[in-house]
């Protein structure tokens, strides 16, 4: 009996790797794919917002608004949930807010490790629009959890 339970448990374990394989290709193919239709597109100016949920802001996050002139970051604003108001980012920090292409970087990064990676794209334009990283799935708080809210090339 316990070889029996021993096997059953090393073909599930199999099983679970197999498929934690299948979905990384699955994510590396729609990755690419979604990368592809972005550099079709030839965006180089755009603003876009997006929710970063963390322990400090789990259920409402700010919006954080993202200008971007050829591919770099010009403006960055954080518009408050509770109240509305935006608050301009220092311009020192921009180096820390990404780009579209940084978001490709990230989890590109992300799904080339050990980490959990989960991302949606947009059809359209490609642009990802929610990113869940577990870097450590043992580990409380090394999460990165961002979900695109707008995107305009206005």
């Amino acid at each position: 009996m316990r070889i029996r339970a021993l096997l059953f448990c090393a073909a599930f374990a199999c099983s679970n790797l197999a498929g934690a394989q299948d979905d990384s290709s699955a994510l590396t193919e729609r990755l690419a794919a979604a990368r592809t239709v972005w550099q079709r597109a030839a965006i180089a100016d755009y603003v876009y917002g997006y929710n970063k949920f963390c322990e400090c802001h789990a259920e409402t996050p700010p919006e954080t608004l993202v200008s971007v002139a050829a591919g770099v970051v010009t403006d960055v604003r954080h518009r408050m949930a509770k109240t509305g108001d935006v608050v301009p980012a220092d311009r020192d920090n921009f180096a820390l807010y990404w780009t579209v292409d940084d978001l490709f970087g990230l989890i590109e990064r992300a799904a080339a490790g050990t980490a959990t990676v989960q991302a949606d794209f947009d059809a359209r334009n490609g642009v990802p629009q929610r990113i869940f990283i577990d870097y450590l799935p043992d580990m409380i708080g090394d999460e990165v959890d961002v979900r695109v809210t707008s995107f305009s090339t206005d």
